[in-house]
This record gives C-alpha cells, structure tokens and sequence, in this order.
C-alpha cells in the first residue's frame, strides 16, 4: 500500500511539471510547449499502463501537436464571438467576388469575335476583289470622280518628269558655272603673266566672271522652282492620293457587302436562313454605305482644293522662272555688247600707238637681200 501512494505522488508531481511548462500566456493564439524530456515520457507512457490518467494523455498529445506545428495553419481567436478560424479561412472570406477564371473567358470570347469579324470582312473584300478582277462582280463607278483622280494621278508623274528635267539642268549648270570661274581664273593669271596681252585677257577674264555671276542668280531661281514644284508632288498631291486610297478601299467594302445583301434578297424566300441573316446584312450595308459617301465627299473637295493651290503656286513659280532667265540671257547679251565696243575701243587705241612689229619671217627676206 505504501509502494501505490509514493507511485501516486510521483505520478502527481510529474503531471503538475508537464502543466507549468505547458501552460501559456494568453495572446490570441493557443501556444504549443516544447517537447517534454524523454524521462518524463518514459514514465507517463509507463503510468498510462497502471492508472489510465487522462492529464499524461493530453501531455502526449500536445508533443505531437508540436511536431506538426510547421504543417498546420495557426489558429486565431475571434473576439467578438470567441471562435476560432485559421489563416486559410481568413484569406478566402477576403477574396473578391468576381472571379479571375471568368475574366479570362470573356476577354478570350470578346477577342475570337473580334477575330471572326475582321476575318469575315477580309472574306468578303478579297471575293471582291477576285470578282472584280475576273470580269465576274460589279463595281459602283462614279464617272466624273474617276476621270479627275485619272487626270490627277498623270498630273503627278508629268510633275515628277518635270522635276526630274529641273534638277538635272541644275547640276549640269552647276558645273558650266564652276567651269566658267575656272576660266576666268586661268584669263586673270595669263593677263599677269603675259604683259603683251594683258588687255586681251583681262577682258576675257572679267567677262566669265560676271556671266558666272549672272549664273549663280539663275540657280538659284531654278532651285527654287524645283523645290515648290517638288512640294506640290509630294506632299500636297501625294495627301490627295491617299485620301482616294481611302476611298478605294471603302468603295471595295462597300461593293462586297452590297453582293452579299443582294444575293440574300434573292434566297430569302426559298431559304430561312438566308432570312434570317437579312437584317444584319442591311445593318451592315448601310454602315458602310455611309463611310463610302463620306469618303466620296471628302475626295471631291481634296480635289477642288488642290486644283486651287496647284494653279496658284505654279503659276507664281513659272512666271519668277521665265524672269529669271530673261534677266539671265538679256543681262548677259547688254554685258556681251557692252565689254566688246570697249574692248574694240581699247583695242583700236593700243594698236594706234604701239604698231606690232615684223614678225621673224617678214625680216627674213630683207636679211637675205641685204647679204
């Protein structure tokens, strides 16, 4: 009897030492001790056998409960009700009310439309096309606006021609010039090197310079002309051309689904289903019967704007062009006659008081006389 007290004793003070360890400080989270030593195992797991008591169980089960603390979501207390919920639960009740997954299928339904739609369209604009090319489809033609965007398109490669022939007479002018300076150049240095034609010389050297000169100011004229002509070409014809792009492109939309209404109006009685695509058929056509008005609209004036600006700007170019090379060949024809009634004047001077002398064959004969 004495031996089951002192074992009852013992048992009791192991118990209250496994609960002192095991006993927290309330903070919101149940704390979990650490591992009790393994002779305090020892002798609950042996005391289990005699007495069963329920305090070493629950030792045991908050040992196992610490291993698998890494592996197990933290428990929280709620403080209005004093449930408890894990961090899991609390994460799902925050989570938004629209779902991610049926984001990404509305984004991917809207784009296949999007795709089926710019794929039927290309359909029905390349059948067009074919149709067109074929001799087999009819294509809308406005007569007067044709004619003008054909006059239009041979007003640009005759422009184009034009400034082509202008820039090559400019650098084949270019260099007339430079050579008529390099001339005068070699007449200045044979007037100072030859003291017995310095006149001569210096009357042909003066002459290439102010011709150059006169040159240099029709370059620039020419330059200039070439420039504003190049701005009509390229830029102001060049943005009327691709506005009727546009509009060719919006008339090739507006003949293919102009087909396919027509063709739907001729199944529509024996066919439902060519019925029933009727009414967006329609939508469809006049949707893009408006952009080709519009466009159509929009060319005509381009055109009369352009025809005003062309007519003006050239007009003003031709007329400074045409003075320019007037000033050029009259200027240089005063300067011509001017510099050779001077030239003859000084000539006719010159050869007043100094008389050439004999040349060596007409002293020749007279030296043979005289042996």
């Amino acid at each position: 009897g004495r031996a089951r007290v002192l074992e009852a004793q013992s048992c009791d003070q192991i118990s209250n030492s496994v609960f002192k360890m095991a006993e927290p400080e309330y903070s919101g989270r149940v704390a979990v001790p650490d591992s009790p030593p393994a002779a305090v195992l020892a002798e609950t797991t042996e005391h289990q056998e005699t007495s069963g008591g329920d305090n070493v169980l629950q030792t045991i089960d908050l040992h196992s409960r610490s291993q698998t603390s890494d592996q197990t979501p933290s428990l929280q207390f709620d403080g209005g009700s004093g449930d408890m919920k894990t961090d899991s639960q609390t994460s799902l009740d925050e989570i938004s009310p629209i779902d991610g997954t049926e984001l990404r299928r509305q984004r991917a339904s809207s784009r296949g439309a999007t795709f089926k739609e710019w794929s039927s369209h290309q359909y029905k604009v390349t059948k067009q096309v074919v149709s067109e090319k074929l001799g087999k489809g009819t294509r809308t033609v406005d007569p007067q606006l044709e004619t003008r965007i054909e006059a239009l398109k041979e007003t640009q490669r005759k422009y184009s021609q034009l400034i082509s022939l202008t820039k090559q007479f400019h650098m084949r002018f270019t260099h007339t010039l430079e050579t008529q300076k390099s001339l005068a150049e070699q007449f200045a240095f044979l007037s100072i090197r030859s003291p017995e034609l310095h006149t001569e010389f210096q009357y042909n050297s003066e002459s290439q310079k102010r011709v150059a000169r006169n040159g240099d100011t029709l370059l620039s004229a020419v330059n200039l002309f070439a420039a504003n002509l190049e701005t009509i070409s390229t830029k102001t014809m060049e943005d009327t051309l691709q506005t009727v792009k546009n509009y060719e492109s919006v008339r090739l939309s507006y003949d293919a689904y102009r087909t396919e209404l027509d063709s739907l109006k001729k199944l529509a009685d024996t066919h439902p289903a060519s019925a029933a695509k009727l009414p967006a058929a329609t939508a469809d056509f006049e949707k893009h019967k408006q952009k080709y008005e519009q466009l159509r609209h929009d060319v005509d004036i381009k055109l009369k704007l352009l025809d005003e600006n062309k007519l003006k700007v050239t007009r003003k170019q031709l007329f400074l062009l045409h003075q320019a090379f007037a000033a050029y060949f009259s200027s240089n024809h005063e300067l011509m006659e001017s510099m050779l009634q001077e030239f003859r004047s000084k000539l006719e001077e010159s050869q007043g008081q100094h008389l050439d002398p004999p040349t060596w064959l007409e002293e020749l004969p007279s030296a043979n006389e005289e042996q």
